[in-house]
Order: C-alpha cells, then sequence, then structure tokens
C-alpha cells in the first residue's frame, strides 16, 4: 500500500474525522470541569493511557528482542488514542461512560503531541528503517490534529452551542460513524489481506501480551488509586482498545511503511479477546450506578 492510495490518503482519515466529530457531540465543557473538580480518576486514567502504556510497549519490545519494525508497530498503537468502541464497551460492562468518554477526548486532544514524540523515540531506540527515518514533527502534528484533534473541538462547540443539534449528531451519526471506519478498515486490511497471516505470526502474541498487559496494569494502579469497579473498567478498557485507524494513518500515510502496521494489525485483531473478557467479568456481578469521577 503506498501513500498514493485513497484507501489510507483519504477515506481513512475522513472516516476518523467523521468518528471524532461524533465523539466530540458527546462531550461539554462542564463534563471537563467536573473532571477538574473531581479528577483523581481522569489523572489516573490519562497516566495509564497516555504514559503507561506507550512505556509498556517499549518495555516488551525491548525485553523480548523483537525486530524493530514489530517494536515499532507497538509504540505506535500504544501512542494512539482509545477506540472509538471503548466507551461503548464501558456501557455493555456497566462502567463509567462518561469518564471512557472525557479520557477518549483528551487522549485525542494530546495526540498531536504526544504521538510524534513516542514514534520518534521508538524510531530512534530501534533504529527501525533507514537512519534518517523520522516521523516529521510538524507535518504529523499538523495531520493529527486536523483529524484527530480539531474534530473534537468542532464538535464540543456544536453540543454548546447548539445542544439539540449535537443531540440529533450523536444520535444519527454515532453508530454510522463506527461503521464507516469499519468499513474503511477492512479496505485497508483487505488490500494488504496478504499481510494479515505474517502480522499474526510475527507480532500476535507480543500484541495480545502488550493488551493484556495494558488491560491488568490499569486496573492495578485503579485498584491502587481507589477507584470504584466502574471506574477501573472504563480505564482498563481505555487502555485495552487502542484506535488502529489512526495507527494506520501513522504507519501508511506519515511513514508511508506498511511493515510498522504489521503490529497494528495484530493488536487490532486480539484487542477485542480482553475487551469481551472485560465485559464478561463486569457484568458477572451487578453494579451499582457509576459515580461521578473523583
Amino acid at each position: 500500500m503506498t501513500i498514493q492510495n485513497p484507501v489510507t490518503q483519504l477515506l481513512l482519515p475522513l472516516a476518523i474525522v467523521f468518528v471524532m466529530f461524533a465523539l466530540g457531540t458527546t462531550l461539554t465543557v462542564g463534563d471537563l470541569r467536573r473532571m477538574l473538580v473531581r479528577p483523581k480518576a481522569f489523572v489516573v486514567g490519562l497516566v495509564a493511557h497516555g504514559l503507561i502504556l506507550p512505556l509498556l510497549a517499549f518495555g516488551v519490545g525491548w525485553t523480548l528482542g523483537l525486530e524493530p519494525a514489530t517494536a515499532v508497530g507497538l509504540v505506535i498503537i500504544a501512542a494512539c488514542p482509545a477506540n472509538a468502541m471503548a466507551s461503548l464497551f464501558t456501557h455493555f460492562a456497566r462502567g463509567d461512560t462518561m469518564l471512557a468518554v472525557c479520557l477518549s477526548a483528551a487522549a485525542s486532544l494530546l495526540s498531536s503531541a504526544t504521538v510524534p514524540l513516542f514514534v520518534n523515540q521508538a524510531l530512534r531506540l530501534f533504529a527501525a528503517g533507514p537512519a534518517t527515518a523520522r516521523l516529521p514533527v510538524f507535518t504529523s502534528a499538523l495531520g493529527l490534529f486536523l483529524i484527530a484533534t480539531l474534530p473534537v473541538l468542532v464538535g464540543m462547540r456544536l453540543r454548546r452551542e447548539r445542544p439539540a443539534a449535537a443531540a440529533r449528531v450523536e444520535a444519527s451519526i454515532g453508530t454510522l460513524g463506527i461503521a464507516l471506519i469499519l468499513v474503511v478498515i477492512a479496505a485497508a486490511v483487505w488490500s494488504e489481506r496478504e499481510s494479515v497471516g505474517p502480522a499474526l505470526a510475527r507480532a500476535g502474541a507480543p500484541a495480545l501480551l502488550l493488551n493484556v498487559l495494558a488491560v491488568a496494569l490499569a486496573w492495578g494502579l485503579g485498584a491502587a488509586a481507589g477507584l470504584p469497579r466502574a471506574q477501573r473498567v472504563a480505564v482498563g478498557l481505555e487502555c485495552g482498545l487502542q484506535n488502529f485507524a489512526l495507527a494506520a494513518f501513522v504507519c501508511l500515510t506519515l511513514l508511508d511503511d506498511k511493515t510498522l502496521l504489521l503490529p497494528a494489525i495484530a493488536y487490532g485483531l486480539t484487542m477485542w479477546l480482553s475487551a469481551i473478557g472485560v465485559v464478561l467479568l463486569a457484568r458477572h456481578r451487578p453494579s451499582a450506578a457509576p459515580p461521578e469521577a473523583s
């Protein structure tokens, strides 16, 4: 797949914009203000997702002695924001859905700065590709801002200025946006279908290990911080379900290197196992309605 491919250059970014805009319409400034007034769960989730998960990917790549492209690919998928389905799975698991939405939005807002930082460190540490291979900071930050950060801000503004219109958007395009991005991802993977087998063979086990460790450590960190179970569910799923579409955009559009996408494909296929496990375990024990984030 080349940078001229319309799936990766046009359809994939548009699908991400669509979903991020829908995410923004679910969030208000008041929601963020409440998180800042009682920020413990929000801070724990942001630290777990924004710092511990990428560092965990570095650790898995380094400890297992993975080949450079596999190690860098794991860091790329770990550095991306949560998948749009994380909030939906949190709802299914009777978790704190608003906390999940706020964490997804915050990670998306920060991604234009954090993704280039972690990816370039991974390219440098694992020496993947040519010695000069780097994610161009300004160009990639601008691209990530335009497709992941700006749409969330626009959606939030619509929610603030025209709440009725935002509610209609949320109701009409939330599910449609998720379906659209799944179709676009399927098209991207199908065009590289010969890579799915090698992706699982090369990176399936490390990707599954990273995913299980991420969910377990996020849950443990939440427990250590004294978060109620509903909030631990939200933090765990936010760390387990990553934004494959954004990883594909980074690998195929910004870096133009499909070998880096193989770990993301493996992670994108295996991450649902832990998500389903969390939902089943959480629903097995009835819980009270999730409290406000503390």
